[in-house]
């Protein structure tokens, strides 16, 4: 077991620089954009290709990943984030950045794919939940990170774009010198979205409308700081202190939602959620710095943290065998939910000004929680001693849920020493 772990770290630190870069560039595109002076709508679209990228690269990857391997893949994708990243510097385009936004998308879908198949193959049973752990905190950490470093810079030179794409390319060199087995090609394994629904109402609906409003609210806050009168510092701790808030607050919920119906739970995350987006699109630019990051830790620590909820609830209701297509599914909904989610907001924005998208969050949370709330007068809670432990798991890439201890390891998983 202690072999899995060299490999394990490899991979995991690969993934963690490119989180790096990829935190600091989900802030410097939407501020760029708001900087040079494009609509909120253009904003919307660029934050929409990516999402719609990212949705295509989870469905294309493992076909690609049977054809050239783990490795080839990881160094094609990585090479063309970086490529694409240098890309944004020729000039500022709603559809050069776009496009560009598009194929990153696939690519950070491919990377996550990837590296979570290899991590999968390397982790035995006993650890998952442990492996599962240090992935999730790494990442947490490092993305946040990526996100502050905006606040030592200027984002209107080339300086940032240059370190993303240093980011991207260092990223292969943990995984290109790891000794680790090939592990087989990453599979999606997809139920539809009537069966979904047929298990687990709640948890599809709450899946696809934290897509909607996660997305939107992570990837257009940094317009919003801008339009409110924030300097770059400040706008880059707004988003990052919602990633801080979210991995403080995940396993406490989580916690609480294995004693009691997680959609109690569910709701009362969106109730905060709710408060805290009238809170701040009504009040919002006449408060001092501090009390904002205190606001948007709240909705990150209870807004971010409502998908892995909703994933554990679904998990209640699913056979073994249904766990990985069942997760897939509930992924991809919460995928197509984030291609919608910033063009929606951002047309909001438009209407309204800036609290149009804090409105728009307190719209979506008011009805998510809702529509779960009359679930709960439909189906009674599974009883908590027949329910297992709550795990937080990202939503990151379809072969993530693979690492999920409730997911039954295939034979061609096994990490080392598993028979």
């Amino acid at each position: 077991m202690r072999d899995a772990f060299p490999a394990i770290l490899a991979i995991v630190l690969g993934v963690m620089i490119l989180q790096l870069g990829n935190g600091l560039i989900g802030v410097l595109v939407p501020l760029r954009m708001g900087l040079e002076g494009l609509s909120p709508t253009m904003v919307g679209v660029v934050a929409t290709f990516y999402s719609f990228g990212f949705l295509i690269g989870c469905l294309l990857v493992p076909r690609m990943v049977r054809g050239i391997g783990h490795i080839r893949t990881f160094a094609v994708f990585a090479a063309a984030v970086s490529a694409s990243t240098l890309g944004l510097t020729l000039g500022i385009d709603w559809v050069l950045w776009g496009g560009l936004r598009f194929l990153m998308g696939i690519c950070m879908a491919g990377l996550f794919s990837v590296a979570e198949s290899w991590i999968v193959a390397q982790a035995p049973q006993p650890i998952r939940g442990r492996v599962l752990s240090l992935y999730m905190i790494s990442n947490k950490l490092t993305l946040a990170g990526g996100q502050m470093l905006l606040a030592i810079g200027d984002p209107m030179g080339t300086g940032f774009f240059l370190l993303i794409s240093v980011c991207a390319s260092l990223s292969l060199i943990p995984v290109a010198l790891t000794r680790a087995v090939t592990p087989p090609p990453p599979t999606v394994a997809t139920m539809s979205l009537k069966e979904v629904y047929g298990i687990a109402p709640a948890a599809l609906i709450g899946c696809f409308a934290t897509g909607i409003m996660n997305a939107a609210v992570i990837g257009i806050t940094p317009l919003y700081g801008l339009q409110i009168g924030m300097a770059a510092g400040p706008i880059a701790a707004l988003v990052s202190v919602m990633q801080i808030g979210s991995l403080l607050a995940q396993w406490p919920m989580g916690w609480l939602s294995d004693r009691i119906d997680r959609r109690r739970v569910i709701v009362a995350g969106l109730l905060v959620v709710l408060a805290a987006s009238l809170a701040i699109a009504l009040v919002g630019p006449s408060l001092p710095n501090w009390a904002m990051y205190g606001l948007f830790a709240i909705w990150g620590a209870t807004g971010l943290s409502v998908y892995a909820l909703c994933i554990a609830h679904a998990s209640d209701f699913a056979e073994p065998g249904q766990m990985v297509p069942l997760t897939s599914t509930l992924l991809l909904a919460w995928a197509i939910g984030s291609t919608i989610g910033p063009l929606l907001a951002t047309l909001v924005m438009e209407l309204i000004g800036p609290a149009g998208l804090f409105l728009y969050a307190a719209a979506i949370s008011g009805a998510t929680g809702g529509f779960v709330a009359y679930r709960m007068t439909r189906r009674a809670a599974k009883p908590a001693d027949l329910r297992e432990k709550f795990v937080n798991v990202p939503a990151t890439s379809p072969q993530a849920m693979k690492l999920d201890p409730r997911t039954p390891m295939a034979d061609d998983e096994s990490g080392p020493g598993v028979k």
